[in-house]
């Protein structure tokens, strides 16, 4: 059965380029030369060897020419020779046994290298196809390399836009933060001064005209001192908003018991007249700025005092809990709560969820309280229902802000109206 692999590479040109006709042309000229150089020895040969010079031009023309022209030079050089070097001469007649064997003798030799020749000359074949396969692998790895390195220089050189974006952005955000709180402080502090007079003025008028003005001036009269007074107060409040945008934090190891005491301590004036519960529990260590975290309880627990002013037994509770492998520090009341609905409003500027007239404010504590945390890279959440309280969360990332840090006893405590509130 024939080779199929043999089939293949015999239908394909030769590798070098070679045609039919040059391969078969040299086929008979090596047949006609092998046959001039032996008539040349015949003096000397006489009937011996004829077919000798035939079997060299068949290996010549087998590694030149494959298969085909092999066998023409075989079957070309047995004609010639026997013709023209056996006897009887000029005849194919047969001369006993030894042309039978000289002839047999021949055909296997030619045969044999014909087809050594034939498989030598595929196995060229196929080593010059593996080795154009390999060249054609080896250029497109090459090729493959080359748009490989141009795809990451392509990604390097985005890379390297991006950050340049990203930088240049950064920067304009800065100093748009930068003129915005420049703008805000400019402002607030330019306010002060007329508020300050506007609410003079309007004490002296109602000091000194007081008793000749009608009651609806008198009225007046005291809802713009009011008015001043709330906007100076706002004034106040964006100011320090501003502070803390530009403060740089002192960070040191904070106990957070003290901080809420020192708290307890500043809203007796306003807690005096009322009946408050207050439970402070174990507060952990925090790596923060004491000043600014002091204000982040100052104004949690300013605005539980505020929001349970309606209820007659006021409880306000403040602990820590575990939260997502994290301690978080909460406040606790049992006020009016709020809708939670709106509590993506809750750490904006200006953001209120009562009205004025039934609960006073600025709208910019729980800003200042969000600002302060993320400054110390933490965060705040609150949960509410209406009506029955709202608890507000924040954590304070730290090496030391954990459960295992918590204090011992000196601050944690718990007390009713006559204890802790006035």
């Amino acid at each position: 059965m024939k080779d199929p692999g043999s089939e293949r590479l015999e239908a394909q040109p030769t590798p070098d380029g070679r045609s039919t006709s040059q391969r078969y042309a040299f086929a008979i000229a090596a047949a006609l030369v092998a046959f001039v150089i032996r008539y040349w020895l015949d003096p000397y040969a006489g009937d011996r060897f004829p077919n000798a010079m035939v079997v060299p031009a068949i290996t010549l023309v087998a590694w030149f020419g494959g298969f085909g022209p092999s066998l023409v030079t075989c079957a070309v050089g047995f004609l010639l020779c026997n013709w023209f070097f056996v006897t009887p001469r000029y005849s194919f007649a047969p001369n006993g046994t030894t042309n039978v064997i000289g002839d047999f003798s021949y055909t296997f030799v030619s045969l044999s290298i014909i087809f050594f020749g034939r498989h030598m000359h595929l196995a060229r074949r196929r080593a010059d196809a593996n080795a154009r396969k390999a060249i054609d692998h080896q250029k497109q790895l090459e090729q493959e390399v080359l748009d490989r390195k141009r795809a990451e220089e392509e990604v390097r050189r985005l890379n390297a836009d991006l950050e340049r974006r990203v930088q240049q952005r950064t920067a304009e955000l800065v100093a748009t933060n930068e003129e915005l709180e420049s703008f805000t402080y400019s402002v607030s502090h330019d306010l002060r001064a007329p508020l300050r007079h506007v609410d003079a003025y309007a004490q002296m008028l109602e000091e000194e005209f007081g008793p000749q003005l009608p009651a609806e001036a008198q009225n007046f009269t005291k809802k713009i001192r009011q008015g001043s007074q709330n906007m100076r107060q706002l004034v106040d409040d964006l100011l320090n908003l501003s502070h803390i945008g530009k403060t740089e934090l002192n960070r040191r190891e904070t106990p957070l018991n003290p901080l809420v005491e020192e708290v307890m301590n500043d809203l007796k004036p306003e807690t005096e007249s009322r009946h408050i519960q207050w439970e402070v529990g174990k507060l952990p260590l925090a790596e923060c700025d004491p000043g600014l975290m002091k204000q982040v309880f100052a104004n949690l627990m300013a605005n539980a005092v505020k929001y349970t002013r309606p209820r007659a037994e006021a409880k306000i509770e403040v602990g820590q809990v575990e939260t997502d492998g994290e301690t978080a520090v909460f406040v606790r009341d049992n006020g009016v709560g709020f809708n939670m609905k709106y509590v993506g409003k809750l750490f904006g500027v200006f953001q209120r969820l009562h009205r004025s007239e039934d609960f006073e404010g600025t709208g910019v504590g729980l800003a200042t309280v969000a600002r302060i945390v993320r400054k110390h890279g933490g965060r705040v959440w609150a949960e509410a229902e209406l009506n029955k309280g709202a608890t507000f969360y924040f954590t304070v990332e730290g090496p030391h802000t954990n459960g295992g840090h918590a204090q011992n006893g000196s601050g944690a405590h718990s007390g009713n109206g006559n204890g802790h509130s006035a």
